[in-house]
């Protein structure tokens, strides 16, 4: 499904300038993402009280509304979700969901206390306006607060749980409840680049697990790197030429981020079996090794604390697109299926599986569904650890049965090991949707209905159309149950 690009003005001025450094460029004036086809408006002002207003993570915004930001305030026009989304697809009587895309960090906060302090400065609130894509989050563009539900690819911690506590389910005042946190997707973490810069590569490139973590830790910065060249049967993907690489990651607080660095630290160690414990791969001065941990703030090169020039920061998915195709050479992080929908188009690298057979890598396309569904295909029922924080410590809720996570350990290690199915893509991230167990008088109708729709076979159909995977029969029946069904006698999780 592709889709018509706008211009991201905001980002346009450091992206360009980030081009100025890696060689001339192609014509492409400013960055540039996608957007759904335009919807008529059904409410064109929000005056409607049925409409809902939303936001957090850009993962899985594609399958959640095609990248259709809401933006401004409910009191001005607002764009819907593209048609073919999940939350167009819902029937809630006429009304709309407005989800603004600030990333899964700001998500997180405005749900838990209403507000979220930005890197760069400022505040995002509910209220706050919903920001351009790629520039930096100001709110979720809603008519009040709390909103009504918020998404997120980092599943709440215990801190988030703590600050919840005090803010939204305080002893005296305003009580929303409990939360609801709902696993309702995966996705695929890829690494995308612009293929008319190759123009001698017939095939996708294809990296190591050794040489996409030496790219994520600065040590390959050239695409002509003798390691990337053996990646690819010997033959340099630039036809023998020094490319400097610039790296795109997430500048804002990113699930994203978070799951991709959770895989570079579990996999991106010192020791490395043959082939790739010696030159062209790991030798003196070369290593792939990842040191600086996991974190929903970009830890590595191109941080405060890290400087390297070669590494720009961008905000959601949609920026570190824009940014690619802006920029000669680059490469960066993102989830498929907005690289999918990009036009002009960006390609996927292949990365290598868990596996070897016959002692050779196992490359894997991270556009084949059944290669990200093989990942996920241990991920079931038993793998919802109830109440647990994204942090590994138990949230202190009186409503555990309500918090369904899902430990990103659970896709990573058969990999590490080498139990994973032959075709299994390697780098996966789940996503989550946040609700308040009791703020539903004006639009519970509208969040139960969008809960059902989200737990039964349409939106799955949705799901895998986009280059997203399903979760299990098992854990969508889970969340449907946990939502709107009985939970050992206390009820559904949403009131």
């Amino acid at each position: 499904m592709r889709k018509a690009f706008a211009t991201l003005a905001l980002a346009a001025v450091p992206i360009l300038a980030a081009s100025a450094c890696n060689g001339p460029s192609n014509g492409t004036a400013g960055a540039t993402l996608p957007s759904a086809p335009q919807a008529k408006l059904q409410h064109p002002n929000d005056f409607s009280i049925n409409d809902m207003h939303a936001g957090g993570a850009t993962f899985p915004a594609y399958a959640y509304n095609l990248g259709n930001q809401p933006t401004g305030l409910a009191t001005s026009p607002q764009t819907p979700p593209g048609a073919g989304s999940l939350f167009a697809a819902v029937n809630l009587g006429g009304s709309s969901i407005y989800y603004c895309l600030t990333g899964s960090g700001t998500g997180r906060g405005i749900f838990t206390t209403g507000s979220k302090g930005q890197s760069g400065g400022g505040t995002a609130t509910t209220t706050g306006a919903c920001a351009p894509l790629g520039a930096t989050p100001t709110g979720f563009g809603a008519r009040q607060d709390p909103p009504d539900f918020a998404a997120s690819d980092v599943a709440l911690a215990s801190t988030d749980y703590t600050s919840y506590k005090a803010t939204r389910e305080p002893s005296t005042g305003t009580n929303w409840g409990e939360p609801f946190e709902m696993p309702v997707l995966a996705g695929p973490i890829v690494y995308s680049y612009r293929p008319q810069d190759f123009p001698k590569q017939k095939t996708p490139i294809q990296l190591s697990r050794w040489t996409y973590c030496a790219i994520a830790n600065g040590t390959v910065s050239d695409w002509n790197d003798p390691a990337i060249t053996a990646d690819n049967n010997g033959t340099s993907v630039t036809g023998g030429v020094s490319q400097p690489i610039t790296f795109y990651f997430r500048s804002d607080g990113s699930g994203t981020s978070f799951n991709y660095t959770f895989h570079l630290n579990e996999f991106c160690g010192t020791s490395w079996h043959v082939p790739y414990n010696a030159a062209p791969y790991e030798s003196t001065g070369h290593s792939a090794a990842w040191t600086y941990g996991v974190n929903q703030t970009w830890p590595g090169p191109g941080s405060s604390k890290v400087p390297n020039a070669h590494f720009i920061g961008e905000s959601g998915n949609p920026g570190v697109l824009a940014a690619i195709q802006a920029t000669p050479y680059a490469v960066g992080y993102l989830e498929g299926a907005w690289a999918k929908s990009a036009n002009p188009p960006v390609a996927q690298a292949w990365l290598q599986g868990g596996r070897f057979v016959h002692h050779k890598a196992v490359f894997v396309d991270p556009t084949v569904a059944a290669n990200t569904a093989a990942t996920f295909e241990r991920i079931g029922v038993n793998s919802i650890v109830a109440g647990k924080g994204s942090d590994g410590l138990p949230l202190a809720t009186t409503r555990p049965e309500c918090i369904l996570y899902l430990d990103p350990v659970e896709w990573n290690y058969p990999l590490l090991i080498g139990k994973d199915p032959r075709n299994s893509y390697p780098i996966m991230a789940a996503s989550y949707l946040l609700f308040y167990g009791n703020n539903n008088g004006v639009h519970g109708n509208q969040k139960r209905a969008l809960i059902f729709f989200l737990t039964h076979s349409r939106a799955t159909k949705i799901i895998g159309n986009l280059e997203y995977t399903p979760l299990s029969p098992a854990i969508v029946k889970a969340a449907f149950q946990a939502g709107l069904g009985s939970n050992s006698g206390k009820g559904p999780c949403m009131n």
